[in-house]
């Protein structure tokens, strides 16, 4: 694949946004404000050190880098990741399944918009192209710019999401995947860990098909700590970024608001934001 360097980074023409929703990686630093003090989805999963489940794609990535204060014995530190990792916080208020799925798209601008997503479109509606890919959210059925395709359950997600990365195109493809959270809520430890193995393996597969073009945005919009009775626990959240370049992953440290994300793809499409933005982009923190 061609390598992209600091002098056509910005021919970066398509954003893959893979929502792990309900995997959270440690209490984030106002839990005590949730009652939810202690929770740990990544940490309570992997507890048992003598399970034979890794995850080698996310490992490479740098997920276990994320956490090099926290190891987990199952996904290890990497020297050179293949991705920039950090970890990211919803900053609303509340602490609902919805919250931080609002905050990463949502954004301030001078008029109202319905989202970063519909924004993209909207910027070049003839080349841009905004897919988004998830169970049924009333919040996307709002995105009249976008292509929402309802599916019912991971395996279409992937089967969507594998068919649009073969394809060269410019624009977001958002996918959300549902699984783990029902797991999550029935208390299935070992299926929760099998269906991580099953998303590691079409992750990388996904990094196979992606264009020099492409970039991959991995995070959750929530996180589900099955030991807590609260559906919806108060944690850090994985972000790990990866180009299909070869070049060594960089560290992008705690990001303070899941619209971090929205002002990164706001920055990369040019989409005018207020000067208020809650978001603060990181896209040039990959180079």
């Amino acid at each position: 694949m061609k390598m992209i360097g600091e002098d056509d980074f910005m021919k970066i023409k398509r954003v893959f946004i893979l929502d792990l929703a309900s995997l959270g990686i440690g209490e984030s630093a106002d839990a005590n404000r949730f009652d939810s003090v202690g929770a740990d989805t990544l940490g309570h999963v992997f507890e048992d050190a003598s399970l034979d489940i890794n995850l080698p794609t996310l490992t490479e990535l740098g997920l276990g880098n994320i956490r090099y204060q926290n190891p987990i014995a199952q996904i290890p530190e990497v020297d050179n990741p293949l991705g920039s990792y950090g970890k990211i916080q919803i900053a609303a208020p509340n602490n609902q399944v919805t919250t931080g799925l609002r905050e990463m798209l949502d954004y301030q601008a001078e008029a109202r918009t319905t989202s970063v997503l519909d924004s993209v479109a909207e910027v070049d509606p003839l080349d841009n192209k905004v897919i988004i890919l998830s169970n049924y959210q009333s919040y996307f059925s709002n995105q009249l710019q976008s292509q929402n395709i309802h599916v019912n359950d991971d395996t279409s997600v992937w089967w969507s999401l594998h068919r649009e990365a073969i394809r060269q195109q410019s624009g977001v493809v958002y996918a959300r995947m549902s699984g783990l959270d029902h797991l999550a809520h029935d208390g299935k430890k070992e299926s929760y860990l099998g269906e991580l193995s099953k998303i590691d393996g079409n992750i990388q597969r996904l990094m196979n098909e992606m264009f020099s073009t492409d970039m991959l945005i991995i995070t959750s919009s929530f996180a589900n700590d099955m030991r807590s009775p609260l559906p919806v626990t108060r944690e850090y959240l994985p972000l790990i970024g990866y180009l299909p370049s070869g070049r060594v992953g960089k560290s992008l440290g705690i990001r303070r608001s899941l619209g971090d994300i929205g002002a990164t793809l706001a920055e990369l499409f040019n989409v005018e934001v207020a000067d208020n933005n809650i978001g603060h982009s990181f896209l040039r923190e990959f180079l």
